[in-house]
């Protein structure tokens, strides 16, 4: 896997906020304490079926995280 892209601020508020596939559809509560969001993809090496992570961050530490298949 590898980081594809991270938002910070209300950018990661709002991104956090997106539903599948466009995002992980974090919960109102989540999306709100997000202060850095990551978005982590398998990439055409790794075995099996692509999928993306996303890890909603405050504080330094990983607060939400949601596997969407796909990239």
């Amino acid at each position: 896997m590898r980081l594809v892209e991270s938002h910070n601020g209300a950018r990661a508020k709002a991104a956090a906020r997106n539903r599948a596939p466009f995002g992980p559809g974090f919960s109102e509560d989540v999306a709100e304490k997000t202060e850095r969001l990551e978005i982590w993809g398998s990439s055409f090496s790794d075995p099996g079926p692509d999928f993306c992570v996303f890890k909603a961050i405050s504080g330094g530490q990983v607060i939400a995280e949601r596997r969407v298949a796909g990239y």
